[in-house]
């Protein structure tokens, strides 16, 4: 056998074991993970409230993430953005009004809806933190992973449990994973980010495709429900697919799967590279049958094997509007927040709304993925009076199909690692397309994200916008934008994929008229996707009706 002809020699191992052993050079974080564990981080904090922000060492800057603390940018400039912990977008109208209250006295008036289901604050100093935290605690809402290398805010349908097509309601399973996950040293020092949704809806809108690990709903054809597992999903510079585990499992076996494949993650999950470390990694290079064989060994039994999962054709829904609910009478009501942003102390009016609208002791707020919120459980009869006081109030619960879509990360105005504006960009985007393109009326998805880690999702939009930046003739620096087409979960899934790139912030708007009007010349039917007429026609002559 020649040199050529030989095997590629074993990588060296890259996972916990390996770490503990010294066997593997530690990158910078798995150091200070090693050091002291993130969540030990707590007492630092209050400490630091009382010695400034000065005295904040590098180290515990990072390990501030485990409880959702972010310097805003630029970072030396003292101010915080802070990320809750909302399981499955759940709020009862009370910690609603607490999160906006908290917005309003210490974030300079305003909060955001993330694609995580979660509240985000900016502005908030290390001397507030103490008192933030403690009131949190009172409505009984956490901050703990809500960043670092843990568990993410575990995610869910916002419509569980009242939605008339759902499979199964997988809000018990939901808390339950959130629940054991939360604040356990035994799962705080992953090798990178780890992201779970759990959800019971027929057409999966909680993006299990895209997520470490992805729970959705599975009816047997003998009328039996329970779940299928995807694992291995996620977006960043490098996006995988998720792979689905031949096996069904049932409501109670939820969590120790979940825990199996924590477990895997923890302690096999390589730790060598930080731009390996994700699980998606890891289930690229094993494959679902090795995963689940591992996760067996685990468990000590064998799961059951299947393989008739549904065939969603299309994962993508608002939430927006008035939507009858399961119980009878009763309906939720779903408002626009274009790129999540929340400012007038509207979260606190929904809040209200909520508890004043809402049948007796059922108030609910859902945060949704899209950066939206419904209000829950509204009788039929208390309908007309709360549509009014949202239309007094300036919230759109009826948007165009340009805000329907729209999502958006925070950008530059406070990521450190964001290369130009999304949010206020978007923003503005769907008011011009409001009142330049209001021609078209189909549905159309359009994400922005800041940089290519992919926070506002822009690889699964049927238009996607990654930030850039570009010289105009003049020599001037500006925001623009690499548009990207085609993207979907759901059947036929794929990543979008670049057709244009550095298009001036300014003309965004215009280019993506000129799409629309490609699209709607050429689609076969009206049953013709934006996504399904990427796959169809050549690339070109996208490129050439943008020019035209």
């Amino acid at each position: 056998m020649t040199t050529a002809d030989a095997p590629a020699a074993e990588p060296a191992e890259q996972n916990y074991a390996a770490v503990k052993a010294g066997l593997i050079p530690l990158t910078a974080q798995e150091r200070i993970k090693q050091e002291k564990d993130g969540l030990d981080v707590i007492h630092d904090i209050y400490r630091y409230a009382q010695l400034g922000f000065t005295q904040i060492t590098e180290d515990d800057f990072e390990r501030m993430k485990w409880y959702g603390v972010y310097r805003q940018k630029p970072k030396d400039s003292g101010y915080f953005m802070l990320r809750t912990k909302v399981p499955g977008g759940q709020l009862t109208g009370a910690q609603a009004r607490k999160l906006s209250d908290l917005a309003e006295r210490y974030g300079r008036g305003f909060c955001d809806i993330t694609t995580r289901q979660t509240i985000q604050m900016h502005w908030l100093r290390i001397d507030d933190m103490p008192q933030i935290f403690a009131e949190l605690a009172e409505v009984g809402v956490t901050t703990s992973g809500a960043c670092g290398d843990d568990t993410r805010n575990v995610m869910g349908c916002p419509l569980a449990g009242v939605d008339k097509n759902e499979i199964i309601d997988a809000t018990p399973q939901m808390w339950e994973v959130s629940r054991h996950l939360t604040n356990n040293r035994a799962f705080s020092n992953l090798p990178r980010k780890y992201k779970i949704t759990i959800s019971g809806c027929c057409i999966q809108c909680a993006q299990p495709d895209i997520n470490c690990v992805g729970v959705f709903g599975v009816r047997k054809p003998d009328g039996g429900t329970g779940y299928g597992f995807k694992v291995g999903g996620g977006l960043s510079a490098a996006p995988h697919m998720a792979q689905t585990l031949p096996v069904f499992v049932r409501p109670e076996q939820v969590w120790p799967v979940t825990e199996a494949i924590s477990i895997i993650f923890r302690d096999q999950g390589y730790r060598l590279k930080r731009s390996r470390a994700r699980f998606k990694f890891l289930v690229a290079d094993w494959g679902a049958e090795r995963v689940l064989a591992e996760v067996e060994k685990i468990l000590g039994y064998s799961l059951e094997r299947y393989t008739d999962f549904p065939v969603v054709a299309d994962q993508e829904t608002d939430h927006l509007g008035v939507i009858e609910q399961k119980q009878a009478g009763l309906h939720a009501v779903g408002v626009s927040f274009a790129g999540g942003r929340v400012r007038n102390a509207l979260l606190d009016k929904c809040g209200e709304l909520a508890a004043r609208y809402a049948a007796p002791g059922r108030d609910a707020v859902r945060l949704t993925n899209k950066q939206n919120l419904l209000l829950l459980n509204i009788p039929t009869e208390n309908l007309k009076a709360l549509l009014a006081e949202l239309d007094a109030a300036g919230m759109v619960y009826q948007p165009s199909n340009f805000r329907r879509g729209c999502v958006s990360c925070t950008g530059i105005e406070f990521c450190n690692i964001a290369v130009a504006e999304t949010k206020n960009r978007m923003i503005r985007m769907v008011e011009q397309l409001e009142a330049t393109s209001g021609w078209y009326q189909g549905k159309i998805r359009i994400h922005f994200s800041g940089c290519p880690s992919s926070c506002g999702q822009h690889q699964i939009a049927d238009i996607g916008l990654r930030g850039a930046r570009t010289k105009l003739p003049n020599g001037q620096q500006v925001d623009a934008y690499d548009m990207f087409i085609g993207g979907r979960l759901g059947a036929n899934r794929r990543f979008n994929e670049l057709l244009k790139g550095k298009i001036i912030a300014a003309d965004v708007h215009m280019a993506i008229d000129k799409l629309l009007r490609f699209y709607n010349s050429r689609k076969q039917d009206e049953g013709e996707t934006f996504a399904q007429l990427c796959d169809r026609v050549p690339k070109a002559e996208f490129l050439t009706a943008l020019s035209s």
